[in-house]
């Protein structure tokens, strides 16, 4: 981040919006700002919605200063905890780029990709991978556009409560803890093993405490989470589960995430926490440890360009005067040079489109050289099931490790279509085993069926 005088950070869910803005005199940081509005919105399904969303922001921020953040919803992105085995920056920007394509259900030239190094070791490093479509990140920040900028960074709320929490010591160092964050925006699940996150992702929007069926699925959810960690992550017991809320959670989500766990759930208040738009500013400043920026890179070109003509205008018009007041007769000069700046733009233009070219396909030859065979790539797994899905039949998870196993999850409205895609699945070719994991009906039909299953393919260890 540039030494500005101001920074300020977004944070919008639905009709709620926050910001926070923060001075920064001689090293020293004060906020200045922490201001909250609730906008005015018809109907989402009002042709309007989006025109008077974007009217009630400018509204509220129309004298927003210096450089700022934009605090995406998690569920807006794809989140995953790896460890990675070098230190080294631009190498584990590589890696992360490599780890996406594995787990992304889009090409990875359509994703923005950013990364935080949570822990370093000898040689090996903790990392947060987030990745979210560019269009997603482009129509997010279209909101604010009557701001006149883009902007400077593209921050997450599962990251900025997780930073949160480890400042304000609230993580144990030994053992592995669940730790679940409710705010308006949704339910979102850290689980940290000895100090560090090995599981970060959401869970959806906040269930209402009369709906049963919801409160279910969060906590079914939790508990398959923290079973399935032993595969990558060691048997260790889960000792604690804490929920942080803003508001009280409903009893029923207590006492259900009690029973499918098996742990007590320990509930605290948020409400006097800070907000995530405050949370995402003292990130901005930390720019030795924050490095998890999903701003588009045409957003930083424009950026630095429009940072260069500035001072390329400042010079020229401070020599300009300069030269007026000792000599009227380099105007010349001063003409000359500004043609050579403006040549200076037009090869700058020109060698921009080339440039981004170069990279983007020597990223593909480098992922083309790792990654040669894509008999059993990502994509070709995902093609494979949607291609024997029976009807009635739908996928609700699907987690993919290259040479190694799926593992899917869906629902049906009925149970035998669910044993004819364990069946097709069985017989196809690309599969070496499919190993059913269960078929859950609630009694009396009033949730769907649901499933769980694990294939192998060619190469898998385990």
């Amino acid at each position: 981040m540039k030494n500005q005088e101001y920074i300020s950070a977004v944070w919008q869910h639905g009709a709620q919006l926050e910001w926070t803005t923060v001075q920064q005199r001689r090293g020293v940081s004060e906020q200045v700002a922490a201001e909250q509005a609730t906008l005015e919105l018809p109907a989402e399904s009002d042709e309007a919605y989006a025109t008077v969303r974007k009217e009630g922001i400018g509204q509220a921020l129309g004298g927003l200063k210096g450089a700022w953040t934009l605090v995406l919803p998690s569920d807006r992105v794809l989140l995953r905890v790896v460890d990675l085995p070098s230190t080294d920056p631009e190498e584990l920007a590589g890696m992360a780029e490599l780890q996406v394509d594995k787990f992304a259900p889009f090409p990875v030239e359509q994703m923005a990709i950013a990364h935080e190094s949570l822990w370093e070791g000898e040689g090996t490093s903790r990392v947060l991978i987030a990745a979210c479509r560019r269009e997603t990140v482009t129509e997010w920040a279209d909101r604010f556009s009557v701001l006149g900028r883009q902007p400077d960074r593209v921050d997450v709320a599962l990251a900025c409560r997780w930073h949160a929490l480890r400042a304000a010591n609230n993580v144990p160092d030994k053992g592995r803890q669940a730790i679940l964050v409710q705010e308006a925006a949704g339910i979102d699940l850290l689980v940290v093993q000895d100090g560090l996150p090995v599981i970060m992702r959401p869970l959806g929007s906040v269930p209402a405490p009369d709906d049963p069926e919801a409160i279910a699925e969060i906590a079914e959810e939790v508990s398959y989470t923290l079973t399935s960690l032993e595969s990558e992550w060691g048997a260790v017991a889960t000792v604690a589960l804490t929920l942080w809320s803003v508001e009280p959670p409903a009893d029923a989500l207590v006492t259900r995430l009690e029973q499918e766990c098996a742990l007590p759930v320990q509930v605290k208040s948020m409400a006097q926490e800070k907000s995530l738009s405050a949370i995402a500013t003292e990130r901005m400043q930390d720019t030795q440890h924050v490095t998890l920026d999903l701003a588009l890179d045409d957003w930083r070109a424009a950026a630095s360009l429009r940072a260069g003509q500035r001072r390329i205008w400042l010079w020229g018009g401070g020599l300009l005067l300069g030269w007026l007041l000792v000599l009227g007769g380099l105007f010349g000069i001063s003409a000359f040079e500004q043609a050579r700046v403006e040549r200076m733009r037009e090869q700058v233009a020109a060698l921009e489109g080339p440039a981004e070219e170069a990279h983007v396909l020597r990223r593909r030859i480098a992922s083309l050289e790792q990654y040669a065979d894509r008999t059993y790539s990502a994509l070709e797994v995902l093609r494979e099931v949607s291609s024997l899905l029976p009807d009635g039949v739908e996928l609700t998870s699907f987690t993919y490790r290259k040479a190694g196993r799926v593992n899917i999850r869906g629902e049906a409205s009925r149970v035998p279509p669910i044993y004819d895609f364990f069946e097709a699945l069985e017989a196809s070719a690309l599969f070496v085993e499919v190993n059913p994991e269960g078929v859950t009906q609630a009694p009396g039909g009033r949730r769907r069926p649901d499933f769980r299953l694990t294939a192998y393919l060619p190469g898998d260890e385990s």
